[in-house]
């Protein structure tokens, strides 16, 4: 199958949903995410994807890597320029879960969990991590949401055990990144607007799960009882009290 990946085909899997886009893509890059800061710094003002075959430096959240070995994986980065500061980068990065859910549901026929806050899991294994950053210039603040999704199956190293695939074969990957755009661009785009939610709390595979998190380095546990309107995790601790996390 061929399934390079070029700017022409990604034009063509976006439609007019890439008339306003600038769109860059990269045989290798160390992280689109890093390669999206650069275009902003760069100059580049609008919108923007960066997509690539490979990523030498693929990162998620707390600084883990992502394994991103070419032709296996969907590895993009959304630019966007917001029209007010970020309220929640909890909500941004929920909404984003649910918008990646809804592309690959939708592109690849297979449903998959969230695992809250930023983990996509089929079967239990983890095939998608989601990074959103908010960067500030000047006066204009602007989203960058990091997606990679494992599409092929692929040899992963002993330390991401729990990683998998879609196991799919023959999508192509620029459907796939064209799909992820367009249900995010909705959502990013009008972030006071949490239809997402109802996706979130349906799709969650933690919910009424023990969960542990840590804080300033100290380790607590509990049962995660809900997911509040703003994508906060809302756990129940041994004691009977509750705590809201907001990363995780």
């Amino acid at each position: 199958m061929n399934d390079i990946l070029t700017e022409q085909s990604v034009r063509t899997a976006l439609g007019a949903c890439g008339k306003a886009l600038c769109v860059r893509v990269l045989p290798v890059c160390d992280s689109t995410n890093v390669e999206a800061r650069r275009l902003l710094l760069s100059g580049e003002s609008g919108a923007a994807l960066v997509t690539a075959e490979r990523q030498t430096a693929g990162r998620g959240r707390l600084g883990r890597s992502f394994h991103s070995p070419a032709g296996t994986g969907v590895y993009l980065s959304l630019l966007l320029p917001l029209a007010e500061p970020l309220a929640s980068s909890v909500s941004v990065t929920c909404a984003a879960s649910v918008a990646v859910m809804r592309a690959i549901r939708l592109i690849v026929g297979k449903q998959v969990q969230i695992k809250w806050v930023n983990d996509l899991l089929l079967e239990g294994r983890k095939v998608c991590g989601i990074l959103t950053e908010a960067v500030g210039l000047g006066e204009q603040t602007h989203l960058i949401v990091g997606v990679g999704i494992n599409l092929r199956p692929a040899i992963f190293p002993p330390e991401l055990s729990g990683a998998g695939s879609l196991n799919d074969g023959s999508t192509p990957r620029s459907l796939l990144i064209a799909a992820v755009v367009r249900e995010l661009l909705p959502l990013l785009r009008h972030p006071e607007d949490h239809s997402w939610l109802a996706d979130y709390r349906a799709y969650s595979c933690v919910l009424g799960q023990r969960v542990r998190w840590s804080r300033e380095g100290e380790i607590f546990e509990g049962v995660a009882e809900s997911i509040d309107g703003e994508g906060g995790l809302t756990v129940r601790t041994p004691a009977g009290g509750t705590v809201v996390l907001r990363t995780g």
